[in-house]
């Protein structure tokens, strides 16, 4: 592809994403009482946040432990080396658009083992695979059980955006196995279904799905799985349960009286809130997930507060989630870079070279 194309279409997804950022921040703010949003931030509880924080933190650390679990059947990596990539990779996504930060932690990890980059970027997708079923599955489960005593529009609106969600990922899953099962067919079908389209592209993507179904043969077996399931398990569980937490700091517990509106939430709520708020930012919007992430959590409270909590308190409690996992996020990468585990220079690196082709450490 030429240069110039290449930047045409990238400043193109940028627009788009810019775009949706708008758009979805104009809808989570369109009608939000900004009297009683300050009151709620004014007489939050902030001491919430460290409980909340740790908990974060927990749900880092067992993400570098998935991911070395995946990336056991290649090489049992040192922990230390998953945090650091994991913790780097993880602020590169939240500050980079259209996920482009989803290179950086296969190119970090290439650095510290082994490893291929290629082979490494397969597990990056294969936890995206992984914990876009398990959040479907959420969200089909905790909606259904909604679903029999209410019928809102907008647990309409979200059963059907978890129906696709889990269709999508259920069908890239299904894929997957077929073609680790039965490759060359998998292939075939591949440049049969697109060669009608186009033969090159069909060829192009026969050769990548090949690649990738090997590299997977490598990080995939039934140890692996097993472990990479409790941890994902473990994770959006103990991310649930942080919600939950945060949620007390605008209990007013500590405000005169009439002047704060109060929101709580109990552990299924927390888990609602998880998997739609999951789902909101599953869309590629600009840095930071600003926008769509707010749109998430408030579409998640509005099925169980009522409107004019949820226009003020609802999303001040939106605001400090964002902003505490943005900070959580960032703050992991930067006193990773400035203890020196990861580089300057391997942090450019990460950000400008393709997982296919990796700079390698010199030995």
């Amino acid at each position: 592809m030429k240069p110039e194309v290449r930047r045409g279409r990238t400043w193109v997804r940028l627009l788009v994403s810019f775009g949706l950022t708008g758009l979805f921040g104009w809808w989570a703010f369109h009608d939000v009482n900004w009297a009683d949003m300050w009151a709620s931030l004014r007489t939050a509880n902030f001491l919430w946040l460290v409980p909340h924080v740790l908990l974060l933190q927990c749900v880092h650390w067992l993400r570098a432990l998935r991911w070395g679990s995946l990336l056991s059947g290649l090489e049992r990596v040192r922990f230390d080396a998953l945090n650091a990539s994991t913790a780097v990779g993880n602020m590169v996504f939240v500050l980079l658009p259209l996920r482009l930060g989803e290179f950086a932690r296969p190119i970090l990890i290439s650095r510290r083992s082994s490893i291929r980059a290629s082979a490494a970027l397969t597990s990056v997708v294969l936890e995206r695979i992984i914990d876009g079923v398990a959040i479907a599955l959420l969200l089909e489960g905790t909606l259904w059980w909604l679903a029999r005593t209410s019928d809102s529009e907008t647990l309409r609106y979200l059963r059907w955006g978890s129906h696709l969600m889990l269709a999508g990922f259920l069908g890239l899953w299904g894929l997957l196995l077929l073609a680790y099962w039965q490759r060359a067919l998998a292939v075939r079908w591949v440049r049969q279904g697109l060669g009608w389209l186009s033969p090159a592209l069909a060829e192009r993507v026969a050769g990548l799905m090949d690649s990738f179904v090997g590299a997977v043969r490598q990080v995939s077996g039934l140890r692996q799985f097993i472990s990479t399931a409790l941890l994902t398990v473990a994770l959006w569980a103990i991310n649930s349960l942080s919600i939950v937490v945060l949620a007390y700091a605008f209990d007013c517990g500590g405000a005169a009286g009439g002047s704060c509106t109060p929101l709580t939430l109990d552990v299924f709520q927390g888990f609602v809130v998880l998997g739609v708020t999951v789902l909101g930012s599953m869309i590629p919007a600009a840095p930071g997930m600003a926008g769509t992430y707010q749109a998430g959590v408030r579409m998640g409270l509005a099925l169980f507060v009522a409107p004019a909590v949820l226009r003020g308190t609802g999303l001040a409690f939106a605001n400090v989630m964002w902003l505490a996992t943005i900070l959580h996020q960032v703050g992991l990468g930067l006193w990773t870079l400035v203890r020196g585990t990861v580089s300057m220079e391997e942090l450019v690196l990460s950000t400008s070279r393709s997982p296919e082709s990796p700079a390698r450490p010199p030995l």
